[in-house]
């Protein structure tokens, strides 16, 4: 920039240049704008040129790794901490979900009345069951008792599962030498209707109970001759020292022993003896007939989940509970326990069909 400009500029700057001289200063400045504007887009700069030069291939992607790493450890972070927010609201929901009309008492009052109405001579324990809420599941762990004599051996323990309202499979854990199957079929059948084909016949069943010890008591499945009415089952044993454990129950599909769709159909009934417990389902609130229907209707709203927790294919529970509501309740089958020996008095009796022996014990009546 010459000295002659600088000092045009000085005075343009000052103020004391013709209106002439001053448009002149103020086109040149204009020109000179231009010239810097298309220098900058073509040009780049002597520091850019540098700072690329100064920067080597492998810094540049130690750089790039570096940000790809801090995003990715940022992404996480927040995903974490979204979770860290939303878990515990989605656990308050849970129990909200099972505490609203106390959903949580309903589900155990199901997995309880599955367990009465489909295990022979199975009962459980207040103090043994044990429930817990998790993230939208719903637990429910049984310690499962059988009466064998005077005592109740423990049979194992099942875990029913419940995901919202839908029960899963039972984790079943058996402590005993013979636990049930998974699902019980035609020739595995322990109680046979009057009208219904043995097919699982214990011939040498009398024979083994002649050859037990006296010192013994035993648990006996009686399948009967005729159907009877639930009060008249202790004259089947009267004068007898033994005792009825419980009674399965004619719906109309027994006969055959299948569904309505042909598959086995396991039996139904109730127990035979009232409950002291008031949280039992067969407590002496009221005869166990009317708590066996109370039972039904309440699996009825539930039968998808009883099914799934009972060793079962199906239950039909409208079908049968018509059924009794129209033709009322009879007995075609039971289990009583008592000493070996004097359970053999029923070898002659005219009432019994068959029977088949469950479990043995040293003395304990």
């Amino acid at each position: 920039m010459s000295t002659e400009w600088k000092e045009k500029l000085k005075k343009y700057y000052n103020g004391e240049l013709s209106e002439e001289e001053a448009l002149e200063v103020e086109e040149e400045l204009d020109r000179l704008d231009d010239y810097q504007e298309i220098l900058g887009k073509e040009i780049p700069s002597v520091d850019q040129e540098n700072d690329r030069e100064d920067i080597p291939p492998e810094k540049v992607q130690q750089i790039l790794n570096s940000s790809i790493r801090h995003a990715k450890f940022s992404l996480v972070a927040y995903v974490v901490m979204i979770l860290l927010l939303i878990y515990p609201i989605m656990v308050i929901a849970s129990y909200l979900y099972y505490g609203v009309n106390n959903k949580a008492e309903e589900l155990i009052d199901v997995a309880i009345n599955t367990v009465y109405v489909t295990e022979p001579n199975v009962s459980l324990e207040e103090m043994e069951i044990e429930e817990q809420i998790n993230l939208f599941h719903f637990q429910v762990q049984m310690d499962l008792f059988k009466r064998i004599g005077k005592k109740d051996i423990k049979q194992g323990e099942w875990q029913v599962k419940y995901l919202f309202d839908d029960a899963k499979m039972p984790v079943r854990n058996y402590i005993t030498e013979s636990p049930k199957e998974r699902i019980p079929y035609f020739d595995t059948k322990k109680l046979y209707h009057p009208k219904a084909t043995i097919t699982n016949r214990d011939n040498t069943a009398w024979d083994t109970l002649e050859k037990l010890p006296e010192g013994t008591v035993s648990e006996i499945y009686v399948s009967l001759n005729k159907l009877t009415n639930p009060d008249e089952m202790p004259d089947i044993v009267d004068g007898m020292d033994v005792e009825w454990r419980w009674y399965a129950i004619d719906t109309g599909l027994e006969s055959t022993g299948k569904d309505l769709e042909g598959r086995y159909l396991a039996p139904i009934g109730y127990p035979a003896q009232t409950d002291p417990d008031a949280w039992s389902p067969y407590n002496n609130s009221k005869s166990n007939e009317a708590q066996f229907l109370d039972s039904l209707h309440l699996l009825e709203k539930y039968e998808e989940q009883a099914v799934a927790i009972s060793h079962a294919k199906s239950l039909e529970l409208n079908d049968r509970i018509s059924y009794l509501m129209n033709h009322g309740i009879h007995v075609y089958a039971g289990v009583l326990t008592g000493p070996t020996k004097e359970i053999l008095k029923l070898q002659e009796n005219e009432a019994i069909r068959a029977i088949h022996i469950g479990e043995v014990r040293l003395w304990n009546w």
